[in-house]
């Protein structure tokens, strides 16, 4: 089993100090990186600098507060993806036209904390419980807003002979798996790592691939 990682020097900061997405981002990043088992309690109150009687006082048990981790991605994952534009930017937008933005806010979002793909990827391959949780809280709700605009492309000719639900998996499935290996394309090019390139590179991938 790994060795708990070294506390940091100093005082922990008093409770009212410490701000709830500081425990959340900690916790997300151990589960990303040792899954639920190997992501103890004392290892998350560690990263983030508490006392883990702060941690079980706020979120009871270790799954308790993997459970807060899940809510708090899919609130703002599918804020992300349902969030209106205005109407001056939608105006004479076509369904394939509104699909594309939708993926761009999916690639997005997910490269901004490359640690969320990594700990929803983790999760979806155990089939238990915990998955059951993450697509009721997670994939289900990013499904239901990104459908309706799948079918219409599918409605109005842009997507031929595709099933909805398969083409949301895919690429919900290939923008996750790329984002958590963008460390490792780094190794092979420099400038894959740079946010501006590797951005720039998977939105002109999918618009190429939907322009087919």
């Amino acid at each position: 089993m790994p060795n708990e990682p070294t506390k940091r020097r100093g005082r922990p900061p008093k409770a009212e100090e410490v701000k709830p997405d500081v425990i959340l981002q900690a916790a997300l990043k151990c589960f990303a990186m040792h899954g639920f088992e190997g992501a103890s309690l004392r290892r998350i109150a560690t990263a983030s600098n508490v006392d883990v009687a702060l941690i079980a006082h706020r979120h009871g048990a270790k799954l308790e507060l993997w459970k807060a981790v899940v809510d708090d991605i899919a609130s703002k994952f599918v804020l992300k993806l349902s969030r209106s534009r205005s109407p001056a930017e939608l105006a004479g937008a076509s369904s394939m036209d509104r699909l594309q933005l939708a993926i761009d806010q999916m690639i997005d979002f997910s490269a901004q904390s490359p640690e969320m793909a990594m700990f929803v990827i983790k999760e979806i391959a155990q089939r238990d419980e915990r998955f059951q949780y993450v697509y009721e809280r997670l994939i289900r709700p990013a499904q239901q807003v990104l459908l309706p605009t799948v079918e219409c492309a599918i409605a109005e000719g842009y997507l031929k002979d595709v099933d909805p639900e398969l083409f949301f998996y895919n690429v919900s499935g290939a923008v996750a798996l790329t984002v958590s290996m963008r460390s490792l394309l780094g190794e092979f090019d420099g400038d894959a790592l740079s946010s501006e390139h590797f951005l720039r590179g998977m939105k002109a991938l999918w618009r190429s691939l939907l322009a087919q």
